[in-house]
């Protein structure tokens, strides 16, 4: 099967081959319609997957945190948040370019070029996201309601877009 590439993102309307920018939300608004609440459910499901895979590796590690005195406590942290970011860099980076969560409400990510994001694509937008919500809680959040493409603040530095994988273009 052969994947479609979606047109690059042009402000103003035109893409390339003339026939409209396919981002463009004023022309194809079903790439959009609801992807700030999926996208929040999204995150709940996946970080639910997440919880589950380091609650098991915890109990795990427990027995090594009792017979190292608790040495091993800081590599444990790192290997936790390795986890969470190389989750989003396989499955965004992967061939869904989604999160279980994404697939789940029907989300992908693209490129601002319009094809799918590579693995250090997904890693800039997993490091940002992290680093960002860390720094500012989730204040930043806001951003997502003030664009029309309903992007958040790690999608601008990461040069990425969540879109409805559904949506009918209706060409």
């Amino acid at each position: 099967m052969t994947e479609r590439k979606l047109p690059a993102i042009v402000l103003g309307g035109t893409g390339s081959s003339g026939d409209g920018a396919i981002h463009d939300p004023l022309l194809h608004p079903a790439l959009y319609e609801g992807v700030a609440i999926r996208r929040m459910f999204a995150f709940f499901v996946d970080m639910f997957l997440m919880g589950i895979v380091l609650t098991l590796a915890l109990f795990a590690a427990a027995a090594l945190w009792v017979v190292t005195f608790s040495l091993i406590t800081i590599p444990i942290v790192l290997g936790a948040l390795a986890f969470v970011v190389l989750y989003d860099v396989f499955t965004i980076g992967g061939p869904t370019s989604a999160t279980p969560g994404m697939r789940l409400f029907g989300l992908k990510v693209i490129s601002w070029s319009g094809g799918k994001p590579d693995n250090l694509q997904a890693l800039r937008m997993s490091a940002m996201f992290w680093t960002i919500h860390s720094i500012t809680g989730w204040l930043v959040a806001v951003v997502v309601f003030l664009n029309p493409r309903w992007r958040a603040a790690h999608d601008f530095l990461a040069g990425t877009v969540v879109v409805r994988a559904d949506a009918e273009l209706g060409r």
